[in-house]
């Protein structure tokens, strides 16, 4: 190579240097320091609607790494990109961080030099320059437009000490240091502030079955699976008797613990209600605390009519690693997904059956000290909770003589139309039914769902939890509130229709049924004890024609008399008395 190739070389060697120690340097500040302070720290970002996106970037001293969190608005709507697009509620709190960034005025102007940042918390959050034992690392807040252009970007530090609602912040690539009024906490990186908890979304009202699967699940090192049962109930709502039924129960015998044989509750106990309602009360309640994506054909499988050979080597992967094995459960005659702890399932008055599957434990939330666990959720559709409606008959039309075929063709079009009303019901419900499934599993498919261990324990029932002893007579039962009224999932009210052949008035009326003379059971069977409502002052024509009445009314009148008499001689007696006691002494 020729020496003026060399020197071209590392002149441009030298320019590129050159540009990245001038872009990198710290941006000048025309303004003075004093300048600077009561006014907006960013006076081109005056209007919050443009921030279409926000990523938050802290340091995690532990690890020495960084952490990132990102929402963005797609066209799929607010979502987290950092969790797989996983769907965001962020358009409230999207609003509160930019409007706090708005017109963000400078109180105080701190000339720092780069070895006095970590003093006021504000380091840069950068991977490449950090260790484990850099201290000062601030958090690092960049807004963006559609365009994807930056509107703020601005490092958040220490509180003041005298004023902990001030905050010390600096703008990358600047040296000074801002005093500024801003509350931190509208950039929260924690998962759950950002979206929309409730996972059932379910009306605890709108239950009215509960079945328990409580087993294990275990991968044998021949590469089968292990199951290790419990119990297995089932128990439905009962709304006249406003308390739940017992409809199967089973345990394992003692004899083959591995599987399951129909069991009674233990003696002197009853069904727990009050149990069983803080787990219906719960399934409202249980929370998402974060997630994690599922294969995209896993995902496109269970959306679909699911069926479990159609899964992939990489779906398994991911099921095992979360805690769902393939297992062909009592009852079933195949394999279904199934969570290594359990699983419940209950029934809505929609015809929709929920599935929860218990998966692995884990610790987790930002401090990895939070005991979760994973949650498989699928939805099912309950084709026995949408019967098809018993359909009245429509008779023929008889004609002849004496036949009415006018009025016989009127009855069989109010029939038609009935069964017609009774059939758009029917397929109004089935619809909605489906139509709701579908929605859910749009939903549940795409994600394992990680909820506290303290959620999972409240819908679970331990075999110890379903009986408990009766309550004392005029005890509270804790059935809990009264559950409103609705209709029963099978019943389709059919309109009353006339008959075809009014009654003919001039048959004679139906005799009433003879009486039937007393068995002599019935006659040695002494009568019941009268009531205070039964027994009733008889008529005067009852005691006219009662001897012993008359008696009776005869000497109560003398009784009256006596009675009066008495009292008129008290009282007598009492104002005497009463004289007396007011006469001045002499």
């Amino acid at each position: 190579m020729s020496e003026k190739a060399k020197t071209a070389i590392f002149v441009i060697i030298a320019a590129i240097v050159g540009g990245w120690a001038y872009a990198s340097r710290p941006v000048a500040i025309n303004e003075a320091p004093e300048e600077e302070v009561n006014k907006p720290l960013f006076p081109e970002f005056n209007d919050p609607l443009l921030a279409q996106s926000m990523v938050i970037t802290r340091f995690d001293p532990e690890r020495a790494t960084i952490r990132k969190f990102e929402v963005a608005n797609t066209k799929n709507g607010w979502q987290i990109v950092t969790k797989g697009g996983y769907p965001a509620n962020a358009t409230e709190h999207m609003t509160k961080a930019a409007v706090s960034l708005v017109d963000l005025k400078v109180l105080r102007v701190i000339e720092a030099s780069p070895s006095q940042q970590p003093d006021y918390g504000v380091v840069e959050p950068n991977a490449k320059s950090l260790t484990a034992a850099d201290e000062g690392v601030g958090q690092m807040i960049a807004i963006k437009d559609s365009a994807d252009k930056i509107l703020v970007n601005l490092i958040v530090g220490y509180a003041d000490k005298e004023n902990p609602a001030l905050r010390y912040v600096r703008v990358p690539g600047r040296n000074r240091v801002y005093l500024v009024k801003l509350n931190p906490t509208v950039f929260s990186t924690e998962f759950s502030d950002w979206i929309d908890k409730d996972l059932l979304e379910v009306n605890p009202f709108d239950v009215f079955a509960l079945h328990f699967r409580n087993y294990s699940l275990q991968l044998t090192q021949q590469g089968g699976v292990s199951f290790v049962p419990q119990m297995d109930a089932q128990v439905a709502f009962n709304e006249a008797a406003n308390s739940w039924d017992l409809v199967e129960f089973e345990t394992p015998p003692a004899n083959d613990p591995a599987k399951l044989q129909p069991a009674e509750l233990p003696a002197g106990t009853v069904l727990n209600n009050e149990r069983l309602n803080e787990i219906r009360d719960a399934l409202k309640n249980v929370a998402i605390v974060d997630v994690v994506p599922k294969p995209v054909h896993l995902a496109d499988t269970l959306k679909k009519d699911f069926k479990i050979q159609d899964l992939q080597q990489e779906d398994w992967g991911t099921l095992v690693a979360t805690g769902f094995l393939p297992y062909t459960l009592p009852g079933e005659d195949q394999a279904s997904i199934c969570g290594v702890n359990g699983e419940v399932i209950f029934q809505t008055k929609d015809a929709v059956r929920y599935r929860l599957l218990f998966g692995n434990k884990r610790l987790g939330g930002e401090n990895k000290d939070q005991r979760q666990q994973y949650l498989f959720v699928q939805a099912e559709f309950a084709q026995e909770m949408v019967p098809m409606p018993e359909l009245q008959e429509v008779p023929e039309i008889k004609e002849g003589e004496g036949q009415d075929v006018e009025a016989q063709a009127k009855v069989r079009k109010q029939i038609k139309d009935a069964n017609g009303r009774v059939l758009d019901i029917y397929h109004q419900r089935l619809a909605d039914a489906k139509l709701k499934i579908l929605d859910l599993n749009d939903k549940f498919a795409d994600w394992y769902y990680v909820v506290s261990e303290e959620d999972i324990a409240k819908i679970q029932l331990k075999r110890d939890q379903l009986s408990a002893a009766p309550k004392q007579p005029g005890a509270q039962t804790g059935v809990g509130p009264l559950k409103p009224e609705v209709m029963s999932p099978r019943a389709f009210s059919q309109p009353n229709v006339p008959a075809a052949e009014p009654a003919d008035s001039s048959k004679p009326a139906a005799k009433p049924e003879a009486e039937k003379p007393m068995t002599e059971e019935q006659e040695e069977k002494p009568a019941a004890p009268m009531s205070e409502e039964a027994a009733e002052t008889p008529s005067d024509e009852d005691q006219a024609k009662d001897p012993a009445s008359e008696d009776e009314a005869a000497k109560s009148e003398e009784s009256e008399e006596s009675e009066e008499s008495e009292e008129s001689e008290e009282s007598e007696e009492s104002e005497e008395s009463e004289e007396s006691t007011e006469k001045p002494k002499d």
